[in-house]
């Protein structure tokens, strides 16, 4: 079957928009059928085979479609009746066996394992060249399948028949004039089966029930297009070689890249030059921040500067000095007067003393005199009130005392003070006639101390003027330094501004050397291409008929594919074009016995792989339904065999051939299936060859014929 349907298929590229090289593609399938019938796309298995083959023979294909082997047999007459047939060896047949076939309608009967099965297959190879059974069982060696196993030997059957000229010929096979005389259980089962299954397999219904499932199978496995994963098309050297053409493109671009970043250094050279300073070039910008061997550069010089110690500040001040001198004097004098008033007070002060004594006392004897140890409640007058008392009136005196001291600590703070400041200025000018006044475990700063700075010294100036001299070089000093520091600071705002302007010089030169290095790495490979590639390039024209070769192989097969896929397609349209109304007629037969609500009205066939079959009944005329869903099993079983009988009658089959149809149609169907064969008119002039092992049902077909008939079958 799919050889056959093959066939056909190569007629249709008979045609002037069918390419040399596709028909070349479709001939070495041909040539090659049964191998590559037998490969898959799993691992990509076929479409391998089919390139070696292809590579190894391009050369010597043949790009013209011969006619089918039937169109160039002598007897192209079509038969009118079989007359006899000669099986044996062959299948379930191990000696030859003769049978007669000159009635009209003729009936095998046998239980199972008789051989019916094997005379329905030698009619079948005899009428079509093939057994679609074989085909299913994978047998591609068909005469292993036909062997008969007890003889171990095969013998092709001997068919003879009428000719429209009443001659008697022997029949040759022509699959073209005759598929659609057989009638097979199989498929009937296979068209039932499909229906019950999933949406995307009903559209395999027609092909199935035509037989035409292997030839779909076939087609399927052809893998959709050849690419670089089953085929060079570029060449191994001429791939190299383009992968090292686009290197040298990306030298190309590099050098149009490298130029352009080159442009670009020069105008941010240019920028950062005279943002720097108006008037001078890059170069002189890197010689004056960054220097050279012979001269140094701002940053190294403004470093080194940087670096050289600041003097330590005194922190010494001439006002500070004079408050501290002021204030020395005015505490001391203040001091004077107010000893010399407590001095005078001086009897009031030790009572004052007595009565803090006394109040410091009740804490511990709160209840007795601490004095006579007398209770409180006995003596005249009660101490510690008493002194409470006292103590007020003494109030002020305790004020001053308390004064006195604190201006006695002051004193010997300022005091301390000024020996610092003494000893500050010792420690920067030496020798100095201070020295003597420096404080140390012989000499104090106290009164005596202080008197002595302000008497005149052997140079006729007191210490205290010396210190007043020595304290304003220091504060001239600090000064010095506070403005060399704050010139230390501009210096290092300065430098981190040339540090960062350093950097984008060595950024920008960094970048120009790299520029640089690329464009001359880009030449030299453009340069040297040729000279390094040339036996490349040699290699890749000796390779270039072989990828020319691919090429046409690749384009061609691509084509083929699609061209055998929409011939696939195409198949079921073919094949049930126009026999709606003949299925509607034969179905409503087959179903006699029905309601009305349940006979067809309208049956619509898919004429594509995206349609699906639909009905509708004579009640509702204008709804359709899937029959797949509204039908039983035994009512799908009678439509496939209605699609079968229609295309019978649409191609004026001269034979009808029944294998064993009792296993294919329920009981309920049976009667009406006989009445519309053997009582209506549908069939009358055909030869009807049908095999049963149903004894019931031999017995009613007989019932049913005339006598004459019944006597002659």
């Amino acid at each position: 079957m799919v050889r056959s349907e093959y066939l056909r298929f190569l007629q249709t590229l008979n045609s002037e928009t069918i390419s040399k090289n596709e028909r070349k593609i479709a001939n070495l399938i041909l040539l090659n059928l049964d191998h590559l019938a037998s490969l898959g796309t799993h691992q990509g298995q076929r479409i391998k085979a089919i390139i070696q083959l292809a590579q190894d023979d391009w050369d010597t294909l043949s790009c013209t479609i011969q006619p089918p082997v039937e169109n160039l047999t002598s007897n192209k007459s079509p038969i009118t009746q079989l007359k006899s047939l000669k099986v044996g060896p062959f299948r379930g047949f191990a000696r030859e066996e003769s049978f007669d076939l000159t009635n009209n309608l003729v009936l095998i009967y046998g239980s199972n394992g008789t051989g019916k099965s094997s005379f329905c297959e030698a009619l079948e190879y005899s009428l079509l060249g093939n057994v679609a059974e074989a085909e299913s069982k994978r047998f591609r060696d068909q005469e292993k399948y036909f062997r008969n196993i007890y003889v171990d030997h095969f013998s092709a059957p001997v068919l003879t028949g009428l000719n429209v000229d009443e001659e008697e010929i022997t029949i040759d096979a022509d699959d073209a004039l005759h598929r659609f005389c057989f009638v097979e259980r199989n498929r009937i089962d296979n068209f039932s089966r499909i229906a019950a299954q999933m949406p995307a397999k009903q559209t395999e219904l027609i092909s199935t029930l035509f037989g035409l499932d292997s030839f779909s199978n076939f087609v399927r496995k052809f893998t959709t297009e050849i690419d670089f994963r089953y085929i060079d098309l570029i060449g191994k050297k001429a791939e190299l070689l383009a992968q090292k053409r686009q290197a040298l493109e990306g030298a190309r671009q590099q050098i149009e890249i490298n130029h352009a970043t080159l442009i670009d250094i020069n105008n941010n050279e240019q920028a950062l030059a005279s943002e720097y300073r108006e008037g001078i070039d890059f170069n002189q910008l890197l010689l004056e921040v960054q220097g050279n061997n012979e001269n140094i550069g701002l940053i190294s010089k403004i470093e080194y500067e940087i670096q050289q110690p600041l003097a330590i500040k005194s922190s010494l001040s001439l006002v500070t000095l004079d408050e501290l001198g002021i204030n020395i004097v005015n505490h001391i004098n203040e001091y004077s007067t107010l000893y010399q008033e407590l001095v005078d007070a001086s009897q009031q002060v030790s009572f004052k003393n007595l009565y803090d004594a006394v109040i410091q006392v009740q804490k511990n004897s709160p209840s007795i005199c601490p004095a006579c140890k007398t209770p409180l409640q006995q003596v005249v007058l009660n101490p510690f009130i008493h002194s409470t008392e006292e103590l007020q009136k003494l109030q002020y005196l305790a004020d001053q005392q308390t004064k006195l001291q604190l201006l006695e600590r002051n004193i010997k703070q300022e005091l301390l003070s000024l020996a610092q400041i003494i000893s500050t200025c010792c420690s920067r000018f030496s020798p100095n006639s201070l020295t003597q006044y420096q404080v140390s475990p012989s000499i104090q700063e106290n009164l005596e101390w202080w008197n002595g700075l302000q008497k005149p010294m052997s140079d006729g100036f007191s210490a205290w003027q010396h210190l007043h001299s020595q304290v304003k070089q220091l504060e001239d000093s600090d000064k010095r330094i506070d403005q060399a520091a704050q010139l230390r600071s501009e210096k290092q705002a300065k430098l981190n501004y040339l540090r960062n302007l350093s950097r984008d010089i060595t950024l920008l030169i960094t970048r120009r050397q790299i520029a640089n290095k690329s464009l001359l790495n880009a030449q030299q490979i453009i340069n040297n291409f040729d000279t390094e590639n040339a036996q490349l390039i040699i290699d890749v024209q000796a390779e270039s008929p072989k990828i020319q070769k691919n090429h046409s192989i690749s384009e061609a097969y691509n084509k083929f594919v699609i061209l055998l896929n929409a011939y696939n397609n195409k198949l079921p349209k073919l094949l049930v074009a126009d026999l709606s109304e003949q299925v509607v007629e034969l179905y409503n037969s087959f179903n006699r016995n029905d309601l009305p609500s349940e006979l067809l009205a309208t049956v619509k066939l898919p004429l594509s792989q995206n349609q699906r079959l639909e009905i509708s009944f004579q009640n509702t005329p204008n709804q359709f339904y899937d029959p797949l869903h509204v039908l039983s099993e035994g009512h799908i079983r009678c439509m496939g065999l209605s699609i079968l009988l229609a295309k019978n009658l649409k191609e004026n089959c001269p034979l009808l051939i029944f294998d064993d149809p009792v296993n294919a149609i329920d009981d309920d169907h049976r009667e009406s299936i006989r009445r519309t064969l053997f009582e209506d008119q549908l069939f009358a002039g055909k030869q009807i060859i049908l095999t049963c092992h149903g004894e019931e049902f031999f017995k009613d077909i007989q019932n049913l014929l005339p006598a004459q008939v019944a006597a002659d079958a």
